[in-house]
């Protein structure tokens, strides 16, 4: 094969090969940055999901109740307060409220409704992410690493 067509012939993988190049946007690009969390969380958030781990397995069937019927939302307001609403047949159900304060101390959440927890938050989007771990006595007295990972979606 002479000069000329080999550099052809290259010139053309070259091409071939840069047109299959992804330039596929990163996961990470929609993700809130912190600085941004606490206006991106202000509204109302609809629980998608509640998934619950014990020593880094999953409990089956813990999120399986909520329906377009019975769900619950989070609404968190611009002057540090929240309130989170059970709805069952698809009506607010009365005798389940929590309320109280939130503030947020880099990607934590913390809730103050008598007792203080931190809840690792993260905003992709419309989704919500809530992450809740803590190490905990079980009846077999034994520690074991506990992880909650609660999904919402913006309303």
């Amino acid at each position: 094969m002479n000069k000329k067509n080999l550099l052809w012939l290259l010139s053309l993988l070259m091409i071939v090969q840069v047109s299959f190049v992804s330039c596929n946007k990163d996961d990470d690009d929609d993700v809130v940055p912190v600085a941004e969390l606490k206006t991106s969380l202000i509204g109302v958030w609809k629980e998608i999901s509640d998934v619950w781990y014990v020593d880094g397995k999953e409990i089956k069937g813990e999120s399986d109740y909520y329906t377009d019927e019975e769900y619950y939302t989070e609404e968190f307001k611009s002057d540090g307060t929240y309130l989170g609403l059970h709805y069952e047949n698809g009506k607010e159900d009365t005798s389940y409220k929590t309320h109280g304060t939130w503030k947020l101390e880099g990607d934590k959440l913390i809730y103050d409704d008598d007792v203080q927890w931190p809840v690792q938050v993260t905003i992709k989007g419309n989704t919500l992410i809530m992450t809740e771990e803590s190490i905990e006595t079980g009846n077999d007295n034994k520690e074991h690493k506990i992880k909650n990972v609660r999904t919402y979606t913006k309303q």
